[in-house]
């Protein structure tokens, strides 16, 4: 979990996924080296899938769009803005996948 928490670009990734759910757009993104014209679908499929592959999820779960993590992911920083807590639901969330 430790690896997690220290991992900059997994951190800088959440942030950015949050502001996605939070109704950001590009120009927001700037800081975190987004250009201002990048479609925020793009930047928010290439997100879920830097965070889904840093906390290693399955191949499948982080690069489909439309896989349940990628769902789960929306949703819990849709309504979460902490990123030591994202963090920590998505590798309980990982865990049930795998052992299910």
């Amino acid at each position: 979990m430790k690896k997690y928490l220290n991992d900059r670009l997994l951190r800088n990734s959440i942030e950015v996924h949050i502001r996605i759910m939070h109704g950001g757009n590009p120009e927001d993104l700037e800081e975190f080296g987004f250009e201002a014209g990048t479609p925020i679908e793009r930047i928010h499929q290439y997100n879920a899938c830097t965070i889904l592959s840093k906390l290693d999820f399955s191949r499948e779960q982080s690069l489909d769009p439309k896989s349940q993590s990628t769902k789960y992911l929306d949703e819990l920083t849709a309504k979460e803005s902490n990123v030591e807590t994202i963090i920590s639901k998505l590798v309980e969330y990982r865990d049930q996948i795998v052992n299910s």
